[in-house]
């Protein structure tokens, strides 16, 4: 299994902020957003973020900006620039940790047309806001190929496609044809499948851009060997994955190796802090066990990356995406969150 629950839920903005964001500023941001209510944009204020994460963690928004028209990404797109605003793009918050004092910066979710679906032929299009289970799910009613074994895992299309989702053989990027996206100018791009450089767990698509929609080339295929392969990869998934709240893959898998592997060597199954806990069934995860901090999670990370380096001398790379408070990644597992 390449990839199980929690996957492939953000892309974040580089650009950095010439200046703090003051009170007015973010005032004059709500005011632009919304006057761009025509073009399909919402926003709502300190809006709380653990309820919109798989992990059930964090604290509040300052600002979370809908979306349903691609008129509407690039509106805020334009706005969060010339006001200097932090931004990030959240999906279903399927591998993200959020502060626990939460996000002093905008987050945008695509809805409405955005995460729409229709079918054309063995082809699909959707909104980059479109779950990837009812994507999957569409393509077996319509009896085609390419997708069936990305079911299980929580994503937007979009987030699936930054992140380059996988599982049991298959990657998204294989059945790609095309992608148009946002660029953090505003401008709007439609880029091919040639053009879109990625590998495992990672994409271009990823690098500060906002997909607003795709459309995937699929094959036909008998329907009743589909749901076949569908429930035999389902049984598989649900004896590998555990139940409990998570974020899914902690790191990811080394060169040659298995992080899981390495991290059950390491004894690190069953370490908790608060009410954060390494799975007991599966070594790369860390459980949501109830009441559970994000700083109880990333001082779990970090233990297991201790572990696994001392005993292995190998560093080990996050899958998962822990946040500071302007929505920025952490990608050093044992000092930054230590």
């Amino acid at each position: 299994m390449r990839s199980g629950r929690g996957r492939l839920s953000l892309t974040a903005s580089d650009t950095e902020a010439n200046r703090m964001p003051t009170a007015a500023t973010w005032s004059h941001l709500h005011a632009q957003l919304e006057a761009a209510a025509g073009v399909g944009v919402s926003v709502g204020e300190n809006v709380p973020l653990a309820t919109h994460t798989t992990l059930g963690i964090g604290g509040p928004a300052r600002t979370l900006v809908r979306c349903a028209r691609r008129e509407g990404v690039v509106a805020a797109v334009h706005a969060l620039r010339e006001n200097g605003i932090p931004w990030l793009v959240l999906g279903m918050g399927a591998n993200v940790l959020v502060p626990d004092d939460g996000l002093d910066a905008a987050v945008v979710t695509l809805v409405g047309d955005l995460a729409s679906i229709s079918l054309d032929g063995e082809r699909i299009r959707a909104g980059g806001g479109a779950q990837l289970g009812r994507v999957v799910r569409a393509a077996l009613g319509a009896g085609l190929a390419g997708v069936e074994c990305l079911g299980g895992i929580p994503s937007t299309l979009g987030g699936a496609v930054t992140m380059n989702a996988g599982a049991y053989g298959q990657e998204i990027l294989d059945v790609v044809a095309w992608a148009e996206v946002v660029e953090e100018d505003g401008t709007v791009r439609r880029l091919e499948r040639w053009e879109i450089e990625g590998g495992y767990r990672w994409s271009v698509l990823g690098k500060g851009r906002i997909v607003t929609s795709l459309e995937l080339v699929l094959r036909a295929d008998d329907p009743t060997a589909l749901r076949t392969r569908v429930r035999q990869l389902r049984a598989r998934r649900l004896a590998a994955i555990p139940p409990e709240p998570s974020a899914g893959s902690i790191f990811r898998n080394p060169p040659g190796d298995f992080a899981g592997r390495l991290l059950e060597l390491a004894g690190c199954k069953g370490l908790g802090r608060g009410g954060a806990q390494v799975s007991q069934r599966h070594a790369n995860v860390i459980i949501n066990t109830g009441g559970a901090r994000a700083d109880d999670v990333r001082g779990l990370v970090a233990e297991m990356a201790a572990r696994v380096r001392e005993r292995f001398g190998i560093a080990l790379e996050l899958e998962l995406k822990v946040l500071d408070a302007e929505g920025k990644t952490i990608t050093d597992p044992e000092g930054a969150l230590a």
